[in-house]
């Protein structure tokens, strides 16, 4: 006589492991309940723009070149990029931030961004050298130099270049316009003259095209808003906007291949707070 014997059943960890890998098989399509896309997020672009611009015209006026202006600055820009994402999220999106934007991390993507970020480091080293070479000269930093004061080095040179800047940016360029790209692209009209949309199954070459485009689009634009940074210099134009289009397009892949944010966020909290590192040593902040 023979006893049958029954598989164990999958623990809630397995049952979680087997959901991510099910869920990541499936071809990409806009969730159900999104109703926005590339003008969505061109328009926030262009807005948190208009509002950088104000503040760097308006704040040194009133307040001086202090570090309280730039406090003041980074508080407001940053904070309306997170407003306008509220806004977004519930008003045209689901309601839910991972969902909408891939506000997502997990345990070891602290590691993926240092390793990241170190390689990328040494990519802006052969940038460097090379366009030097080319053009002759020698690129400045794009920080400021930090203040006497350890208070206002922590603030304005720690927290708000190495943890609240990676934090909005990777929202507003790997989030909300990645995203936005992909997903005009997809709600195209898709193999079968079907019109596209949340519940519409793209082809493989449209999944490709929006993912290409989505990728490249967003870091050009991360790029590009970055150029300001180096204004007077053209080398430093030049090697920034070459180092921070590497940034952008690798953590657009990694927006786009695990459909989180966790990496790329970690990579360029990594990548900011070695810049700012190297800065506050050469000045001998204390």
């Amino acid at each position: 006589m023979t006893t049958g014997q029954t598989e164990p059943s999958p623990t809630p960890r397995q049952r979680r492991a087997e959901d991510r890998r099910a869920t990541a098989a499936l071809p990409y399509t806009p969730p159900d309940g999104s109703r926005w896309g590339a003008g969505t997020a061109l328009v926030v672009l262009v807005i948190a723009l208009a509002l950088l611009v104000v503040l760097r015209g308006a704040l040194p006026a009133v307040l001086g070149d202090t570090q309280l202006a730039d406090l003041l600055l980074w508080t407001v820009f940053y904070g309306g990029i997170l407003i306008a994402l509220a806004i977004i999220c519930k008003r045209f999106g689901t309601g839910s931030w991972v969902t909408d934007f891939g506000l997502q991390f997990r345990w070891f993507d602290v590691f993926i961004g240092l390793g990241s970020a170190i390689g990328i480091r040494l990519i802006a080293g052969m940038i460097d050298g090379f366009v030097i070479t080319l053009m002759g000269g020698t690129p400045k930093s794009n920080l400021a130099p930090p203040a006497p004061e350890i208070g206002w080095v922590i603030l304005n040179s720690v927290i708000a270049v190495a943890i609240v800047a990676p934090i909005c940016e990777e929202l507003l360029f790997r989030g909300l316009l990645l995203r936005g790209f992909r997903n005009t692209i997809l709600r195209g009209r898709p193999s079968g003259a079907v019109r596209g949309g949340a519940g519409a199954t793209p082809s493989t070459s449209r999944r490709r095209t929006a993912a290409v485009v989505s990728v490249g689009a967003s870091a050009l634009l991360f790029a590009a808003v970055h150029l300001y940074e180096g204004w007077g210099s053209p080398i430093t134009m030049v090697t920034l906007g070459l180092t921070i289009l590497v940034l952008g397009v690798v953590n657009g892949v990694y927006a786009a291949t695990t459909k989180r944010l966790g990496p790329g966020i970690w990579t360029h909290m990594w990548f900011n707070g070695m810049a700012a590192a190297i800065v506050i040593a050469g000045s001998g902040a204390s």
